[in-house]
């Protein structure tokens, strides 16, 4: 029969923090036979060096766990234990373990792995008698373990099953093993992807004006923390009333005057972003020329080739553009037929020059 046991053991965050750290397994009982309770790989059984605490941040975004304090005791008589070094962050749905002393063999899933060695006891965590307490890096109180509520000597861990979000039960109810640093209870690893938490855009120049006539202006980002798994950004133009394209590489090149805004997106899911605002002079033409060429298209919506008539003008340049004003692919001299095989469906622009005439066409991508 499994033995489910609901615990004093809760985050005393707001409900609206994007991080929250919980506990999610502790090992203060390893078995002593043999090798069984050898938690940390280190090819030796020790009561207090194999004992451990696994943390899992449950919120979307990093959790700094620097300062944070392990008390054996929240009573009078408790001891501090161990304090997490500055610079330790969690990942969104990861691990951190704290061992009662290393050395650590194994990768324990990718999990944050530190060591308690800064105390002759280590962890010290008894078998009964006391309530484990986590304190922030102000002091205050915040996580709680009630190891006498398990006090029946298991030889193994006490895991929450399911991971994060259960109540707490025997490692082996579950499980052929007797303990899961660092992973879930099945073995399978949490998440180890910092997320980005900020990007900000800006010129290289410290410009943020093209003033010659089809120039470019170098963009850069800057994607915090400097730790994210996914450090890259996506270049897009966004609103205003001028024109131009960015490539992949942040390299904006001016097509007609006005201001335009120019944005970086982080890849990694979390939707952050930024954006800086251009502006655009001196261009040989404006928006408002963008149909002067009276140039047709056809078929649209296409599906692998689209064609152009040029009422016999010569087109100097075409590119091939997204919706955003991502340029795709750059055609020189007059084409009357595209290849767009090779598109996915969707929204896209052409945008034609000959001498000081423009025009600009969207076009849809069928399947």
């Amino acid at each position: 029969m499994k033995k489910l046991f609901t615990l004093l053991c809760s985050v005393l965050f707001a409900i609206s923090s994007p991080a929250q750290l919980i506990i999610n397994e502790v090992l203060y009982d390893p078995s002593n036979s043999g090798l069984a309770g050898d938690a940390n790989g280190d090819g030796v059984y020790d009561q207090e060096e194999d004992s451990f605490i696994e943390f899992v941040n449950a919120g979307n975004s990093n959790f700094d766990a620097s300062g944070y304090q392990i008390w054996d005791d929240t009573s009078a008589t408790g001891s501090l234990r161990f304090v997490v070094p500055a610079g330790t962050f969690v990942p969104p749905n990861g691990a951190m373990v704290v061992f009662g002393s290393g050395p650590l063999v194994g990768t324990f899933g990718g999990a944050v792995l530190l060591s308690a060695d800064t105390t002759s006891s280590h962890l010290n965590l008894n078998n009964s008698g006391e309530v484990i307490g986590i304190k922030d890096a102000s002091g205050a109180w915040v996580l709680f373990f009630d190891s006498d509520a398990l006090s029946n000597n298991p030889n193994e861990s006490y895991t929450r099953f399911p991971d994060i979000t259960g109540a707490f039960l025997q490692h082996a109810d579950t499980t052929s093993i007797l303990f899961s640093p660092g992973t879930r209870t099945d073995g399978t690893p949490f998440s180890t992807s910092f997320v980005v938490e900020s990007i900000s855009v800006q010129s290289i120049t410290g410009s943020t004006d093209i003033s010659t006539n089809l120039g470019t202006l170098q963009l850069s980002s800057t994607v915090l923390p400097s730790f994210a798994s996914d450090m890259s950004v996506t270049w897009s133009v966004g609103s205003g009333a001028g024109s131009a394209t960015v490539d992949a590489n942040g390299l904006v090149s001016a097509i007609a005057n006005g201001n335009i805004w120019i944005v970086a997106s982080s890849n990694d899911g979390t939707n952050i972003s930024d954006s800086i605002e251009i502006t655009i002079t001196n261009q040989a033409f404006s928006l408002e020329e963008f149909t002067s060429l009276n140039v047709e298209l056809y078929p649209n919506p296409a599906e692998n080739y689209i064609h152009l008539k040029t009422a016999n003008k010569t087109i100097d340049e075409i590119r091939l553009m997204d919706i955003s004003g991502a340029l795709i692919q750059t055609y020189i001299g007059t084409t009357e037929e595209i290849n767009i095989s090779h598109l996915s469906k969707g929204t896209y622009l052409l945008h034609l020059s000959s001498g000081n005439k423009v025009q600009v066409i969207r076009f849809q991508k069928g399947l």
